[in-house]
């Protein structure tokens, strides 16, 4: 008997079922057919009343929901299989969830603020979830969750779209991170909060670094830095935890601070684009710097040097930092100013992962010529013990050679006639040096060299000790045999430049150890024929004075100098990729010449106007040409 029904079953007869099948078909056609309405009325009302808080049978609800599974045949497809449990029931149910969620999430929020429903959501959310575990179908479990997030989330997109703000004003946090929960899992829903979070970050770091410089001639570095990294470290806890780290958001982050960074109201108060890297560079001085102020700790030092790298990474115009930042740490190794030499090995090492090794190079190398000094140092020091001169004093000397190139010191253009006091020790080491290093040649840069000399007096008996520039020192030596000499006598002994030695007479003057009697003053120019007199009467409660402070209009000088010498360097970088790029290619059009250049240059954005300038540069030299006929393709030149 089962071999003949199995056969008709084989031939295609599909009214011939197994035993067991045959009851369930039985059993739908003569029992579940009349009753079905009834039993899916029964269950969605249950399912009703326990969204709304009351205590029902579940278990009833999973007898009847299986009885509408178990309908299906098993030897039918899987989709057949549950077309029963589809067709008399899931099919009701999610009408009902649509139109009870909706009616639900309308009235709650016009009864409450969006937070509240933002709990509620995610609440009926889970709810629905635990319902999938509890009783229903798996394969129900998409389509519901679709369902739900349409009616609960999408259908009220706008409202929560005008919430984030206050929700980012007020720092609600934990409502931005439900409000994320609920929005991602939408199609494109989070392209929306996006933007809004990338316009909050970049008003709220312009408003921060406008109230870092109200009422303030100039900008402190410590102040402008600590303003930007307050917003990044803020929004950047807030994208890692109420956006889960969101790439994103995590991209709106990067274009917003970016955006204020660069441009802001202190950048637009000097016309300069690269006043925040300059700012920035002077930041690191201060605390990479020694000062008369308790400096941190190292461990600490080198945590707030990490905040230092954030707000370089998005630094546009990285040159301008490398410039400022060079010349800064020029000064500190020379002066010997570093809090510690570890720490500015670890900064370059910083800059270095992060902008390769070119950027570097420079930094690099004037970090490796201070250590070379000093074994230098030594090897003098051995030297003048084992040959010893009379009258020499070794005490205090020391000499940093600086490698060609890699210092922001150019050599000096003007002669300058050393105090008798210091030529013998200069010739010495200039002499042991060629010894050294055969075919190579010292320039002396006086204007970085600095020294003590000890000034006392025996009526009362008085001693000072005066920390000078070497200008400062010939300058003073000049009074050992003599209390007073003319302005010209004072050129015409140092051989120093009229406007420079103006200046520092002047720093003397203005420090009560030199007087000046004649028409020359504080803001007058000191005449050639006015007196320079020795003040014999000089008190001070110190007994260790620094005097080599830097004249003003250095330092004013300095800044100038190093944005002039930024936009002198950019020309010749983007002429030098131009050549690269002609090279490689051969033949290019003006538009893709233009693209390859600003692809390839990372250290700084050049414009459109430089970059067509230093083309006709290049074609004036013959490196490239325009090709006949066709005015926008340049072609090089080999």
């Amino acid at each position: 008997y089962q071999r003949r029904v199995r056969g008709k079953s084989e031939e295609g007869n599909k009214k011939i079922y197994e035993i067991s099948d045959l009851a369930f078909v039985q059993w739908k056609e003569h029992m579940l057919a009349p009753l079905s309405n009834q039993v899916t009325r029964a269950v969605l009302k249950l399912i009703e009343k326990e969204r709304n808080g009351e205590v029902v049978n579940t278990g009833l609800i999973k007898t009847a929901v299986e009885s509408f599974v178990q309908l299906g045949l098993k030897g039918n497809a899987p989709e057949a299989r549950l077309l029963v449990y589809s067709q008399n029931f899931e099919h009701h149910f999610l009408a009902e969830t649509t139109s009870y969620y909706t009616s639900e999430s309308m009235l709650f929020l016009q009864q409450n603020p969006v937070p509240e429903y933002l709990k509620k959501a995610q609440k009926r959310l889970k709810d629905e979830q635990e319902r999938c575990d509890k009783y229903l179908n798996d394969s129900t479990r998409t389509e519901l969750e679709k369902r739900c997030l349409q009616v609960l989330v999408e259908q009220h997109l706008e409202i929560f779209y005008s919430e984030f703000q206050n929700l980012l004003d007020n720092d609600k946090n934990e409502d931005i991170g439900r409000m994320y929960e609920l929005v991602y899992r939408l199609e494109g829903g989070l392209k929306h909060l996006k933007q809004l979070l990338e316009d909050h970050i970049q008003q709220v770091g312009l408003k921060a670094v406008q109230s870092c410089t109200e009422s303030k001639d100039s900008v402190d570095p410590k102040t402008y830095v600590q303003a930007l990294l307050d917003v990044h470290r803020k929004y950047n806890d807030l994208v890692n935890k109420s956006f889960d780290k969101n790439s994103l958001f995590v991209q709106a982050l990067d274009k917003a601070c970016t955006g204020f960074i660069n441009k802001n109201c202190v950048s637009e108060a000097a016309n300069n684009t690269g006043k925040s890297p300059e700012l920035l560079a002077k930041y690191c001085n201060l605390l990479l710097k020694k000062s008369s102020r308790i400096n941190p700790e190292e461990e600490e030092l080198e945590s707030i040097l990490n905040d230092v790298m954030v707000i370089f990474k998005y630094i546009t115009e990285k040159d301008v930092f490398q410039k400022f930042y060079r010349n800064l740490l020029a000064n500190r190794l020379v002066n010997d100013t570093s809090v510690s030499h570890d720490l500015e090995g670890s900064m370059i090492s910083k800059l270095k992962q992060e902008c390769g090794f070119e950027y570097t190079s420079k930094l690099q190398k004037m970090y490796t010529d201070t250590h070379t000094s000093k074994d230098l140092n030594d090897r003098f020091q051995e030297y003048c013990s084992a040959n010893p001169a009379p009258n020499e004093s070794m005490q205090g000397f020391s000499v940093m050679v600086l490698s060609d190139g890699s210092w922001p010191y150019s050599r000096p253009n003007s002669e300058f006639n050393l105090a008798p006091e210091l030529r013998t020790i200069h010739e010495r080491f200039s002499a042991f040096y060629d010894k050294q290093h055969s075919g190579r040649k010292l320039s002396w840069l006086y204007n970085q060299s600095k020294g003590e000399v000890e000034w006392s007096r025996t009526k009362p008996k008085t001693s000072h000790r005066f920390h000078c520039s070497t200008f400062q020192l010939s300058i003073l030596f000049q009074f050992n045999h003599r209390d007073s000499l003319t302005f010209l006598e004072l050129q015409t002994n140092t051989m120093i430049e009229k406007e420079k030695l103006d200046q520092y007479v002047k720093q003397l003057v203005g420090f009560n150890v030199l007087a000046v009697s004649g028409n020359g003053g504080k803001d007058t120019e000191i005449q050639l024929t006015d007196t320079i007199q020795l003040n014999l009467s000089y008190s001070n409660r110190k007994i260790r004075v620094n005097l080599a402070l830097p004249l003003k209009s250095e330092t004013k000088q300095e800044t100038e100098q190093a944005h002039q010498s930024v936009k002198d360097d950019r020309m010749l970088v983007i002429q030098a990729c131009i050549v690269r790029t002609m090279k490689s290619r051969k033949q290019l059009k003006h538009a893709l010449l233009l693209a390859e250049v600003m692809q390839q240059l990372q250290n700084f954005q050049p414009s459109v106007p430089a970059i067509k300038k230093c083309i006709g540069i290049l074609i004036e030299k013959d490196y490239i040409e325009r090709l006949d006929g066709e005015n926008d393709t340049y072609q090089y030149r080999a």
